[in-house]
């Protein structure tokens, strides 16, 4: 295999006759103009003509629409088999015709180039072989995900594939949580660098586990523009330090093998050939380079396109809708805590949306003036909100755009995960209980083909309705209201900042 690597979490492999491309992100910003791309790729040519295009999930970041238009549209695309229906559909729109949703642990074979799906919710693991040699691309299911589920595919992984050659993994967070979280006493620099280091653990212990030959993280590929949201661009983990990290936290005698390639740089037979620009760069040039590279969309991130009271309006319209209609997620005692304001910053003067569970329903009303004795605070734009609403996956905008400021007011609040309720009853995105109503013949397949995981899946969403993302699955609010030296302690990482 030669390895070709792009930008974020997309790289190419030549194999033989085939070149396969993984989660192109080329150009453009993604999530509504909130992310952009950094380190941009040097040069697009392998990824113009692949004749395999592999993509992961459906996060626009890793499945992007502008990219796509970039692409071999002869290519043979592969994407995870899901609850959901649709994605040959959307494929086909965008003028791709030969497309597989490939099934959960079956392998596809193309001129001796084995592929291997192996998923868990909407994301997955991909591993490629081709004559003998192993790459798992594990991008960025795992880094985050349940510790049920990562345990579950590590040895899933480690018990078909003994020997691995090339392990690629995502590096680094991709959520409003916990850096747009604010509550007493946090500090958010300290906390994000922290929530970073977790990932960068995460790594190397997957690393551990897996023990491949060569172990790459993918370097932080995205900025975000806006001046409230920089400094997360700055509390990125140094990949440089990961062979001494290792060794000192992990295993002192290991022999693997751990590259870190930027944009254009090539990696044959576990060796790195240095072609990109960004070698040697320090964190103050790259801070330098990216802000001059945007230099206007960091000015255009700034303007502010406020809207009127009749948006407003409507707005509040589409928002009560939508409250009543995910109010299905929870249980009615999660429901009757779900009291809090969002604060419009689009709006002149400010205004609020106040949102309470009254009756069985939400109820909203529109003011100047905050909401007294609220439990959670949610500050965005209108046309944010909006745009979150307007589509199936909407949402993403404001979770994983960080498109939100949240603020938490008790530790009671904390506990309950109430900033997860909130943010997701205000924003769209598909009902796995719904559509497997909608497709029964779907839904009954996508379980048989991997039904332990599934099954722990489905666990989670059904016993912890009235338990929000709670042990031991995700307990969360340690990230909020620990301080530095406890929270390294719960999260089983050591104090390095």
């Amino acid at each position: 295999m030669h390895v070709t690597f792009l930008c974020h979490s997309s790289f190419v492999i030549e194999a033989g006759k085939n070149i396969v491309l993984f989660d192109p992100w080329l150009k453009g910003p993604a999530y509504h103009k909130q992310w952009y791309l950094y380190p941009q790729p040097e040069d697009i040519s392998l990824a113009e003509k692949a004749d395999i295009i592999i993509y992961s999930h459906g996060h626009e970041d890793h499945m992007h629409p502008a990219s796509m238009d970039l692409l071999n549209k002869k290519a043979k695309v592969f994407f995870p088999f899901q609850w959901r229906a649709g994605i040959k559909k959307y494929f086909n729109y965008k003028g791709f015709t030969d497309c597989t949703e490939a099934l959960n642990f079956k392998t596809y074979e193309i001129n001796d180039v084995k592929i291997t799906f192996l998923g868990y919710s909407l994301e997955s693991v991909i591993v490629v072989e081709y004559k003998g040699e192993v790459l798992v691309n594990i991008n960025d299911a795992l880094n985050s995900n349940h510790e049920n589920a990562t345990e579950y595919l590590l040895k899933k992984i480690k018990e078909k594939w003994a020997k691995i050659d090339y392990l690629y993994s995502g590096w680094s967070g991709a959520s409003y949580f916990p850096n747009k979280v604010k509550y007493k006493n946090k500090n958010d620099v300290e906390v994000g660098k922290i929530r970073e280091q977790f990932f960068a653990h995460n790594f190397c212990k997957f690393s551990n586990y897996l023990n491949p030959k060569t172990a790459i993280p993918f370097p932080p590929g995205f900025v975000l523009l806006s001046e409230e949201n920089q400094w997360i661009n700055e509390v990125k983990f140094d990949r440089e330090i990961v062979p001494d990290y290792y060794k000192e936290h992990f295993s002192t005698n290991t022999v693997i093998n751990f590259l870190f390639p930027y944009p254009n740089d090539l990696i044959v037979s576990h060796t790195l050939t240095k072609n990109s620009r960004m070698h040697g760069l320090s964190k103050e040039e790259i801070t330098k380079d990216y802000k001059t590279i945007y230099a206007k969309e960091i000015i255009e991130a700034q303007k502010i396109a406020y809207v009127d009271s009749n948006y407003v309006t409507e707005l509040e319209k589409k928002l009560n809708y939508w409250l009543n209609k995910n109010k299905i997620l929870y249980s009615e005692t999660v429901l009757k805590d779900a009291f809090f304001s969002i604060e419009l910053t689009d709006t002149l003067p400010t205004k609020f949306i106040h949102v309470w569970y009254e009756g069985k329903k939400f109820k909203t009303k529109i003011s100047e003036s905050d909401l007294k004795d609220k439990k959670v605070s949610i500050r965005t734009k209108a046309i944010l909100i909006s745009y979150s609403l307007s589509k199936v996956w909407g949402g993403d905008a404001l979770t994983i755009g960080y498109g939100v400021n949240i603020e938490m007011y008790d530790e009671l609040s904390l506990e309950k995960n109430l900033d997860i309720v909130c943010v997701r009853l205000i924003t769209r995105y598909p009902m796995a209980r719904k559509d497997f109503f909608r497709f029964p013949a779907r839904a009954f397949k996508y379980y048989m083909k991997s039904p332990s995981i599934a099954t722990l899946w489905l666990k989670q969403k059904i016993t912890l309705k009235p338990y929000v993302n709670k042990f031991p699955f995700n307990e969360r609010d340690h990230w909020i209201s620990y301080n530095k030296c406890d929270l390294c302690k719960v999260c089983k990482i050591p104090e390095v900042f």
